[in-house]
């Protein structure tokens, strides 16, 4: 299955898109964050708990982050789609950057409100950046997440 990274940027209601996203038929649209004020833009999300599968868009459909997730994670079967850099859920920081290189910021694992959590990398390219958070007990990836740079909290946009 091709890499659904192709697809951060455009709107979901492009031909490629839908062709695209033919290959998870459990996606349903759900409710999003409709709080507007203080800069937050309203969302709307595409959620397959089966296919392991969450996306985020734009009021006007523009896909602006894809959520990969591990097992079990926030209820969610396994993705079995293509992850960046080829890797895999039992893939550890090293495979990682191994894959996709040095990352742009790295965290250290840690506890955040009550909850541990495993080292954090992410890797910026010009369009777009990717997160790999892997799990405290360092048995794997958790989640992956694919967002456009506009998306990426203190990110400059225009990386060269």
């Amino acid at each position: 299955m091709a890499n659904l990274l192709e697809l951060l940027g455009k709107n979901i209601t492009a031909p490629e898109v839908a062709r695209r996203l033919e290959a998870y038929p459990a996606l349903r649209p759900e409710p999003g964050d409709e709080a507007v004020g203080r800069g937050v833009q309203p969302v709307t999300y595409l959620r397959s708990v089966a296919d392991g599968l969450l996306i985020k868009l734009s009021i006007e459909g523009e896909i602006l982050a894809i959520f990969m997730m591990s097992d079990g994670k926030d209820g969610f079967r396994e993705f079995r789609g293509e992850l960046p850099g080829r890797l895999d859920f039992a893939a550890e920081p090293d495979d990682a950057i191994r894959a996709l290189g040095p990352p742009a910021s790295r965290r250290a694992e840690g506890t955040f409100g009550g909850y541990r959590l495993g080292e954090l990398l992410r890797f910026d390219w010009p369009t777009h950046s990717v997160h790999i958070q892997f799990r405290a007990d360092h048995d794997g990836i958790d989640l992956v997440t694919a967002m456009t740079a506009k998306q990426v909290p203190g990110r400059s946009h225009a990386l060269k």
